[in-house]
């Protein structure tokens, strides 16, 4: 399987609707990326035992689900850690009306809070202002209203939003999930 074979969100809806999940998605794969994001790192059963309670699973998926759903932690971790800042929450394609792109941005937002919040507490002193800030943002998209007119403006504003939705999960993945040994190049002297 390839990385475009999974990481896409009609993939991802053929697949939670066989295991009769009741998240969307993009909340599914916001929650995917919340838990990475917050330290998660759990393989395997153990993983998809952290995970699919979370998107109102109530059984364990057969054997092929359960492989296309670790190939989807996989890809999504190799995105969240790929140097290039290639990962991309997953939402329907841009042909798709502003309003259900918006509403599936709402829902990634709302997973990602949900995932995140699910890998533990903290304490204050655990995050600096600038992840404070992410976070907040994130749960103010979460509500935001999806009733918008179809122009121009409307679909800057959407790309806009995205992107700081984008910056903001890959922030919030490098503070709290990257070993930071990996984040100084081997050959760097620090002084």
């Amino acid at each position: 399987m390839q990385p475009e074979d999974i990481l896409d969100y009609y993939e991802l809806e053929a697949e939670l609707g066989k295991i009769q999940a009741v998240s969307s998605p993009s909340e599914a794969h916001g929650i995917l990326c919340g838990q990475l994001s917050g330290g998660v790192t759990a393989e395997g059963m153990a993983w998809l035992k952290l995970y699919l309670p979370n998107l109102g699973v109530k059984r364990e998926p057969w054997e092929d689900s359960r492989e296309w759903f670790y190939q989807l932690r996989n890809f999504t971790l190799e995105e969240l850690t790929d140097d290039q800042f290639n990962f991309m929450p997953l939402l329907p394609d841009d042909e798709d009306p502003l309003e259900q792109r918006l509403t599936s941005l709402a829902e990634w937002c709302s997973g990602f809070l949900a995932g995140f919040g699910s890998t533990g507490e903290r304490k204050k002193e655990d995050f600096s202002e600038d992840t404070l800030m992410a976070l907040r943002d994130l749960q103010q998209i979460s509500q935001v209203d999806t009733d918008v007119e179809e122009e121009e403006m409307g679909e800057n504003a959407f790309y806009e939003v995205l992107e700081y939705v984008r910056m903001a999960a890959l922030m919030l993945f490098t503070e709290f999930a990257l070993d930071r040994n990996r984040m100084i190049p081997p050959s760097t002297t620090l002084h």
